[in-house]
């Protein structure tokens, strides 16, 4: 029980930075996710957008295969926006 409360006292600088550094670690990695999320929602939201639309309008796989290719544009377009407008380093 000693060995805790050593490692989560405030005196020992060294151990609070260790904390720091994971903390950042991960805050960055959440980050990079929710910006694959975001590029994987748009391809599948756009591909249901148009197989809602082929079976609506009777067009085969078309609308499909476009919702696919607007969606990955759109999606790599957004992607790009994110990450140049990230402040991690």
């Amino acid at each position: 029980m000693a060995e805790n409360k050593d490692f989560f006292d405030e005196k020992n600088p060294e151990k609070t930075s260790e904390f720091q550094k994971a903390a950042k670690s991960y805050r960055t990695a959440w980050v990079y996710a929710e910006y694959a999320v975001q590029y994987g929602v748009a391809i599948v939201l756009c591909a249901l957008i148009g197989y809602w639309l082929d079976n609506w309008l009777n067009t085969g796989n078309i609308l499909m295969i476009i919702g696919v290719i607007l969606g990955s544009i759109g999606g790599f377009i957004n992607l790009l926006r994110a990450l140049n407008r990230s402040k991690i380093k």
